[in-house]
């Protein structure tokens, strides 16, 4: 006959699993080399541009079709 897990083994097997993931997660992250504040800075304007670039992108691109669409349905 097997015996069943007691609510106390499972608890301290998770606890255990979540004290490693959280040891582990902390290990991981001091080997991170985080950029300077100039880095991020110039990284971010770069994105930034990026996304204005794509959304005027994407509107020229609804506006040209919208207009075809119109064309054709008259």
């Amino acid at each position: 006959m097997t015996v069943p897990e007691t609510a106390s083994t499972s608890e301290t097997s998770t606890v255990g699993k979540v004290t490693g993931f959280i040891k582990e997660s902390k290990a991981e992250l001091e080997k991170v080399t985080w950029p300077t504040r100039q880095e991020l800075a110039m990284n971010t304007v770069v994105v930034l541009i990026a996304v204005v670039l794509v959304a005027v992108s994407i509107w020229i691109a609804d506006t040209v079709f919208s207009i075809l669409i119109r064309t054709i349905l008259r």
